[in-house]
């Protein structure tokens, strides 16, 4: 028996003897359409080449988690014991617990006009059309991870901005973890501005659990319409005992602008896959993301960015700074296609090696089918610099806040490519934190558990 029928054959086997009802049709197409796109995974299944560090689906689901299809309701209401702890981020809060989405009073008063967020159990019928085309254009694209995520999805949350709408505030979904057991829980956001519209989301995860290892699956659907802007800020502020296999499947049309940024401040083990497609002309895409790993922490992240039209432009900016004996991997793959003339794309990994038994991988790739284009790619992976590091002992700094110093430095180009001032500021404050050696925690996160209501 390979892995792959071991690891997803045990949650074939489980939907298969679970009674289980969804709450919607569009959730009930999904599940079943999940179900059959996984049992075609299982019998196509390779490991990926680029999951370089031992982070690959069969291996990360592998462990015997607990799965909640009979949707045994949380004893609190998470939505009402949550509140943002940025100062002045003005933001628009939903909250996802483990798996259940729960929109927030402040969020239903302060809907803008032309914006939607709701359940994905919940989604106005005029919506569904295009909100189902959306999963299955994710579905299709990633693999067996995201069949399961399909074959488990129980609730999820869908952004809508309408036709020239702007929303001002960002979007925030905080997701919580706090399993008593080992628990799997499958998130699916899907995001999807119309033409000329702009929207900014900020995804919070976050653990209150360190003793208990669970699993987060969470993929995100991104449709840029002609001349939208979406801009899609990720942090993760997990625990040792988490697990996370996060996909992102975006489309591009013309003219339109997406900004992507993650930051992982702390986590067990981390897989990242981004898969962008640039299907109309004069499309921009910006892509970047930071790391900080410590302990026995494993992140790996996996793009592939495929340039399908004229004269699009991206740009990749990955840095990962590696502590004790943790691991990291990165696999960037840049395709242009054979009419996409006028490409240009960059993509560059920079990793820094700050502890003896750190380890790091990387592998950019370009795949280049027409003339015309201009594409570069590079990874470099290197310690802090000896002579800065005396230069600024002997200006009186100690070795220990040189380092730091030097390591937020480092970090700094990736966290400026954040154009949420607030936001930019708060993880500046967040990295320096990591870096003098705290742990996630409630109070270093951007959102605050709180007794009291919102």
């Amino acid at each position: 028996m390979s892995s792959a029928v071991k690891v997803f054959g045990q949650y074939l086997d489980l939907c298969q003897s679970c009674q289980r009802t969804s709450s919607s049709d569009l959730i009930a197409d999904v599940n079943a359409k999940g179900q059959e796109a996984l049992n075609a995974a299982i019998a196509t299944y390779r490991r990926d080449p680029m999951g370089l560090v031992g982070v690959s689906a069969d291996e990360m689901f592998a462990p015997d988690y607990g799965v909640n299809l009979k949707r045994v309701k949380l004893p609190v209401d998470a939505a009402a014991s949550f509140r943002c702890g940025v100062p002045k981020l003005g933001s628009l809060l939903a909250v996802v617990a483990n798996d259940a989405f729960h929109l927030t009073d402040t969020l239903v008063r302060n809907m803008p006009q032309g914006l939607t967020v709701c359940s994905l159990n919940k989604v106005p019928a005029h919506l569904v059309p295009l909100v189902a085309e959306a999963l299955a254009y994710g579905l299709d694209r990633g693999g067996a991870a995201a069949a399961l995520n399909a074959l488990l999805l129980c609730d999820g949350v869908l952004i809508h901005v309408a036709k020239d709408v702007k929303i001002d505030k960002a979007i925030q979904v905080v997701n919580i973890s706090n399993p008593a057991m080992p628990l799997l829980s499958a998130r699916r956001v899907v995001i999807i501005a119309e033409e000329n519209s702009e929207v900014k989301v900020l995804l919070c995860d976050h653990s209150q659990t360190s003793d208990v290892e669970h699993i987060n699956s969470q993929v995100i659907d991104v449709l840029a319409a002609p001349s939208a802007s979406v801009e899609l800020y990720d942090i993760e502020e997990g625990s040792d005992a988490s697990r996370r296999y996060w996909q992102l499947n975006a489309r591009q049309h013309e003219k339109s602008r997406l900004t992507i940024n993650t930051t992982c401040l702390h986590g067990g083990r981390t897989c990242n896959e981004y898969s962008i497609d640039v299907i109309g002309d004069n499309a921009e895409t910006s892509l970047s993301g930071l790391s900080i790993s410590a302990g026995e922490q494993v992140v790996d992240n996996k793009v592939t960015l495929t340039h399908l039209a004229r004269y699009g432009r991206s740009r990749q900016l990955f840095k990962n700074a590696l502590f004790d004996n943790s691991r990291g991997g990165f696999g960037g793959k840049i395709i242009v296609a054979e009419d996409a003339v006028f490409t240009d794309a960059t993509q560059t990994n920079r990793n820094l090696l700050a502890g003896d038994e750190a380890r790091m991988v990387a592998a950019p790739q370009l795949e280049i089918y027409c003339d015309e284009v201009k594409c570069s790619h590079g990874a470099t992976t290197g310690q802090l610099d000896d002579r800065a590091l005396f230069y600024m002992q002997s200006r009186g700094i100690s070795l220990e806040e040189a380092r730091k110093m030097l390591t937020q430095a480092f970090m700094v180009d990736v966290i400026d490519n954040i154009s949420f001032e607030v936001l930019r500021q708060r993880i500046h404050q967040l990295v320096e934190k990591r870096l003098s050696g705290a742990a996630a925690s409630c109070d270093s996160c951007l959102t605050v558990c709180n007794t009291d209501n919102q």
